[in-house]
């Protein structure tokens, strides 16, 4: 039997990094498309073509199980790995895989998807033959199909489909740059991304975060929206969520998680819960279309205006604009702007919305693929105004770029708990199969320096929020009214 467990994984990936110059060069050489077999532990062993030899002590050991080769083309849409690694060699704002690490990570980003597999009992088993490659490619890059041909041929369960060999191979790849936000989403789920940035998707209606920060896996829900199904079905800000529908999650990239959650309006979806020291619970949670509520607004009876503002899209700096000058017709007498589990979203609505408050200068600086300084456009609405702003650890990305650009000019003062610490700048690149590629190109830092990006903004005043505090009461709402109002 043939498994790749475990142990035979780090087997493998172990003959990947002693495989020596030479050992390459002979596979290019005597490389045939029939079936390779590691055997003995010394030689892999193909049929109709010649033999290449291998260090003895790091090849898996597995008996031979007999069958016919289906020789195939490899898959149409595997150029996009190629595209995908291009971007990422040429944009991303860190140390990228070249040469025979960039194969290396594209066979872990396989091995990793297969798992455990059962033996192979077919007669029938389907190889390879490599594709194009670009010139670019790493000379070793035949060694990638030679072990997808290996899978291929060993098991019998968890075979990934072959139009997915391109996708897992980019996760490889990704996951060597060690970078939350770099991410690739294929084109089924392309659509969906898209929606998101337009503020509409079908699904519980939650802001969430990675459960586990610095593996970036699991979901942990930030805020449920107001009348959504996820506030409906009781679920609460800190409620981390262990499986959607029986599946568990806690290990899984977040973005893939959320896939799961979402669905069509009108669908259920299970979630098992866990709350605090509480025994897990499940929850039936019925899917809905969810319009995200972008802003809030209120003129108080004590003339201040109160502007809850939920993200970031392309809706958010005009509606922030009516809001403010509605406030500056009625007269009030200074702004209370709530961004707490505002999760982000556009850089230019952030630039937008901080010049509505920020005469002149900085707004935040980008280091990176292109080192530049976005500055307020010089036609503020409510330059002179008190101005308070609520923070949490909800408050990440383009939330982060206004409340630090609003603390740093001494505009207003930051009310609250220290925010989430996203500062890095994504660009999105569409593939030609409609996959959507998000690379991190930059890093953000405040008008006075201050990285954001796993550091996050330390309010000026600190005021811890107890979600179940008497009465339902907000007492960063009330520091905040505190501080305006003043004594």
């Amino acid at each position: 039997m043939s498994n790749f467990s475990a142990s035979n994984k780090r087997l493998l990936l172990l003959a990947l990094a002693v495989v020596s110059a030479g050992a390459i060069a002979l596979m290019a050489l005597g490389f045939g498309f029939a079936v390779g077999r590691l055997s003995d532990g010394v030689r892999f062993r193909s049929p109709s073509y010649a033999s290449e030899v291998f260090p003895a002590d790091a090849l898996l050991r597995a008996p031979d199980v007999p069958g016919t080769a289906r020789l195939v083309a490899a898959p149409q849409n595997f150029e996009v790995f190629w595209e995908a690694v291009a971007l990422i060699q040429a944009h991303f704002n860190g140390e990228v895989p070249h040469g025979r690490e960039l194969t290396y990570a594209a066979i872990s980003g396989v091995l990793d998807a297969v798992g455990v597999c059962d033996v192979r009992t077919s007669d029938t088993y389907t190889q390879f033959k490599p594709s194009p490659a670009p010139q670019f490619s790493p000379p070793n890059f035949v060694f990638f199909w030679r072990s997808i041909n290996q899978i291929y041929h060993d098991c019998g369960t968890n075979l990934p489909e072959p139009d997915q060999l391109a996708y897992l191979a980019i996760e490889g790849v990704i996951r060597r740059l060690d970078d939350h936000y770099t991410s690739i989403i294929p084109p089924q789920e392309a659509e969906e991304f898209r929606n998101d940035l337009e503020s509409t998707f079908e699904g519980i209606g939650a802001t969430v975060a990675p459960a586990d920060e610095e593996a970036g896996t699991g979901v942990s829900i930030l805020f449920p929206f107001p009348g959504s199904p996820a506030e409906k079905a009781g679920l609460r800000p800190d409620d981390v969520i262990l499986a959607v529908d029986d599946v568990d999650v806690t290990g899984m990239p977040l973005d893939r998680a959320v896939r799961l959650i979402r669905g069509p309006s009108g669908t259920h979806v299970l979630l098992t819960i866990r709350r605090g020291v509480e025994a897990p619970f499940q929850v039936d949670v019925v899917r809905a279309r969810i319009e995200i509520p972008i802003l809030r607004a209120e003129i108080r009876d004590d003339h201040l205006l109160y502007i809850a503002l939920a993200d970031f899209s392309g809706r958010s700096a005009p509606e922030m604009r009516r809001a403010l000058q509605q406030g500056v017709d009625a007269g009030v007498e200074g702004v209370i702007l709530d961004l707490r589990n505002n999760p982000g979203g556009r850089l230019d609505m952030a630039i937008d919305i901080a010049g509505m408050f920020i005469a002149d200068g900085i707004i935040v600086s980008e280091s990176g693929e292109r080192d530049i300084d976005h500055r307020a456009n010089g036609t503020p609405l409510v330059p002179g105004l008190p101005l308070a702003v609520l923070v949490n650890g909800g408050s990440a990305s383009a939330a982060e770029i206004v409340a630090g650009a609003i603390q740093d000019h001494g505009r207003g003062v930051l009310i609250g708990e220290t925010t989430f610490g996203k500062g890095s700048v994504q660009q999105i690149f569409t593939l030609s199969d409609g996959s959507i590629l998000r690379v991190t190109v930059a890093r953000w830092f405040t008008p006075h320096g201050r990285l954001i990006d796993g550091r996050g903004l330390t309010p000026d005043i600190e005021v811890p929020f107890d979600f179940q505090g008497d009465g339902g009461e907000d007492p960063q709402l009330q520091a905040a009214v505190d501080y305006l109002l003043g004594p």
